[in-house]
């Protein structure tokens, strides 16, 4: 019997801790790895450095040491393959964090040019009982449209399916066992963007598809003949697979459940950085100002129908920042509020993401197609207004739906998809009588790529970059203490 273990998207919550709302919570990578049986294969899907307020202290501070290296290796991973937002603090960070792992980098459609790293395009593993297992790896093509060059530097990622095609030709001659391709990417979406291509993965052969990206528990299920699963977020499941002669069995279970084994490299390492987990904790949970009132994203229908103060505070923001003529943000799958008393952990629940601003030189037709796009959130069932499947299945992307300042828009749920805004305006002007009139659009480096459904925004001219991470000018609001006062209402409209 070979028996492999599996997490991805852990994003540095290695402390059962939820810091968003100061509490305790079922995951964590120190708890989950308790249950990885010696002698396992321990597979890391990706997602490793960035995520938590843990992380974002290590950025601040320059990363002097890197807990993520030690910690994969206390707890004996053994294939590493890169998600996304493992590039997301340039390719100097990423090197040194290969550097310093004892597993084996795997991604078939990763080339460093430089040759200091090089990625294997697959591993072979040979289990106590002779059982051979090959394993590939790839990162979601994105990565690419997400991250700069001057970010990704000597890296280059490529197709991801003709990589895995590839190396599954290449593994096929190895005669193992069992092949395995972990894939840091989810099922396709809606969009069927290169984004998520689990479903053409799950065509070329292999016995078992190990998903990630989406931040979802995906059971055991047959795709094209092909086991796959995906496993969640934060650790707060694992995945087992139990490989025998003619036979596997799989399971995606939660961090408290299976049998525990003793872990003394990676209780060291926990014990090691205790000290700075729990100053962290004390440093989110000090007030650093206060709101004149509550700033709420209430309900998401509700605040996609009627606006959200949340909203109107961020784009406020933004304008400061910028001075652009219009400003968009989007919020969070999960409902937050500042209260009136404001501490830095809530900030971080609010914003839970670094994010950059860009400037972009956009006209009346662009802003006409991204508010189609947000329009498109909405679904009549029988009169009644629903958010869509659209942004709900097969991953949840309130995300993908943006708030708007210093535009006059409306929605006409009645109208067909495409045709629902009826009512575009910036200072008096008809943008949707004059679609060529240009205007200056503050964004997150995110949406300017175009991801979330608005390719569109990937072809308009960058005015700005800024460094300033998002997070960084929201806590300035409130420095020495400032009581940050309402910020102006947006003006938009939806019929239905």
């Amino acid at each position: 019997m070979a028996e492999i273990f599996y997490t991805s998207d852990v994003h540095t919550y290695y402390w059962d801790t939820d810091y968003i709302r100061a509490s305790a919570m079922e995951g964590g990578y120190f708890k989950t790895a308790r249950h990885f049986a010696p002698d396992a294969l321990i597979i890391d899907g990706g997602d490793v450095l960035q995520g938590s307020p843990f992380a974002q202290r290590q950025y601040k501070e320059g990363f002097p040491h890197l807990i993520q290296a030690e910690v994969m290796n206390a707890a004996g991973v053994a294939v590493y393959v890169p998600g996304n937002h493992d590039f997301d603090f340039g390719s100097e960070l990423f090197m040194r964090f290969v550097e310093a792992l004892d597993a084996t980098l795997v991604c078939a459609n990763l080339v460093d040019h430089s040759g200091r790293i090089k990625a294997a395009p697959y591993l072979l593993y040979t289990a106590a009982d002779g059982i051979t297992i090959a394993v590939v790896g790839v990162v979601t093509d994105y990565v690419n449209i997400w991250e700069g060059r001057e970010t990704l530097g000597p890296l280059e990622v490529t197709d991801s399916v003709e990589a895995a095609r590839a190396a599954y030709a290449a593994v096929r001659s190895e005669d193992a066992d069992y092949t395995v391709l972990v894939y840091h990417g989810g099922y396709d979406d809606a969009s069927h963007s290169a984004e998520n291509r689990a479903n053409e993965l799950s065509a070329l052969g292999f016995d078992i598809l190990l998903t990630a990206h989406q931040h979802t528990v995906v059971h055991p299920y047959r795709l094209n003949g092909t086991l796959t699963l995906q496993a969640g977020s934060q650790a707060m499941h694992y995945a087992h697979v139990d490989l025998q002669r003619f036979s596997v069995t799989a399971a995606v279970l939660e961090s408290g459940s299976g049998p525990v084994y003793e872990q003394a490299a990676l209780s060291a390492v926990k014990a090691r950085y205790e000290g700075r987990q729990l100053q962290l904790i004390n440093t989110l949970a000090e007030p650093i100002g206060r709101t004149e009132t509550i700033f709420s994203d209430r309900s998401k229908l509700d605040s996609a129908l009627h606006g959200s103060t949340l909203a109107d505070f961020f784009n406020a923001v933004q304008l400061r920042h910028t001075g652009s003529d219009i400003s968009c943000v989007s919020l969070f799958n999960h409902p937050r509020s500042l209260g009136q008393v404001v501490t830095a952990g809530d900030v971080l629940a609010v914003y839970p993401f670094p994010n950059t601003l860009v400037v972009l030189q956009v006209d009346g037709k662009t802003l006409k197609q991204a508010l189609e796009r947000c329009a498109s959130y909405f679904d009549l069932e029988e009169g009644r207004v629903k958010i869509s499947d659209r942004f709900l299945i097969p991953k949840v992307e309130h995300y993908n739906y943006d708030y708007y300042q210093n535009l006059v828009y409306t929605f006409d749920l009645r109208q067909d998809l495409t045709k629902r805004v009826v009512l575009l305006e910036f200072d008096g002007i008809d943008l949707l009588s004059c679609p060529d009139y240009q205007l200056t659009l503050t964004l997150n480096n995110y949406r300017a790529t175009g991801t979330g459904g608005y390719g569109f925004f990937a072809e308009c001219p960058v005015i700005a970059r800024y460094k300033s991470d998002v997070q960084d000018l929201i806590l300035a609001e409130f420095a020495g203490g400032r009581t940050v006062c309402q910020p102006p209402p947006s003006t938009f409209s939806v019929i239905y």
